[in-house]
């Protein structure tokens, strides 16, 4: 139990990465134990702030309680005075650690996704086919519509193996590892269509894969991507520069 709860800190955090970030997020979209546990780290955190604020109030109140006892008892006020200061600075601890919790990078970087991450509309038309794999991939897609990205998930995959290079069953595979919360696999998967660098999905993949590296406090690589959205003109670069925009606040 403490082993898990300090990985899932680490992946609130995001202090996980490579194969260790992987192995979480699988083991996060099938056990349902890790599931709660995680949810419930997450609303504690949230919390924190609350419990910050209590905390300053009961603080203001002794102080002003001390200050009153200092007026009332002038013989010993310089003991008062030296308590007063030594409040007053911890105050000023608290309330820093108070400002920075709310401007931290989690809350911040959370809400901005929160702000702008969609999901892709299906967009592509396929026509029932008299293959297997076309059946499959038209199934795969209903599945996506109706937000059951799992089952999805599980069906494009299908897909991939006999066309590994169909971009757009690509990028609705990674948007459903986003939906999963599998952030590492969805990279992959818009990156491959980034790579191949002769499809109509690059524009989309770039601005999934910066939602990605948002998620997943990658702060850097997102500005990165989005700086790229911004500067080739793409469909997403208002959205991008609003997302840069509110990443520095």
């Amino acid at each position: 139990m403490q082993t898990n709860l300090k990985t899932i800190e680490k992946y609130i955090d995001g202090e996980l990465e490579g194969e260790e970030l992987l192995n979480f997020e699988e083991l996060l979209s099938t056990n349902q134990d890790i599931k709660r546990e995680y949810n419930l780290s997450k609303e504690i955190n949230n919390s924190i702030i609350e419990d910050d604020v209590m905390a300053l109030r009961e603080t203001l109140e002794y102080m002003y309680e001390e200050e009153s006892i200092v007026q009332r008892t002038p013989s010993v006020f310089p003991k008062r005075r030296f308590y007063y200061a030594a409040a007053s600075a911890a105050l000023l601890i608290a309330t820093g650690g108070l400002v920075q919790r709310l401007a931290g990078p989690d809350m911040n970087n959370d809400a901005v996704y929160d702000k702008y991450y969609n999901p892709y509309d299906v967009a592509v038309t396929y026509r029932s086919g008299n293959t297997e794999v076309d059946r499959i991939l038209l199934n795969a897609l209903e599945r996506y519509e109706e937000k059951e990205y799992d089952q999805a998930l599980l069906l494009f995959e299908e897909v991939l193996d006999k066309r590994q290079n169909d971009m757009a069953v690509n990028l609705y595979s990674g948007i459903s590892y986003m939906e999963e919360e599998k952030y590492l696999k969805a990279t992959n998967s818009f990156n491959h269509i980034i790579s191949n660098n002769d499809n109509l999905f690059i524009e989309q993949a770039k601005w999934y894969l910066s939602m990605c590296y948002v998620k997943t406090e990658s702060i850097d690589k997102a500005k990165l991507v989005l700086n790229e959205i911004i500067q080739e003109e793409s469909y997403y670069k208002d959205q991008a520069r609003k997302v840069l925009r509110d990443l520095k606040k």
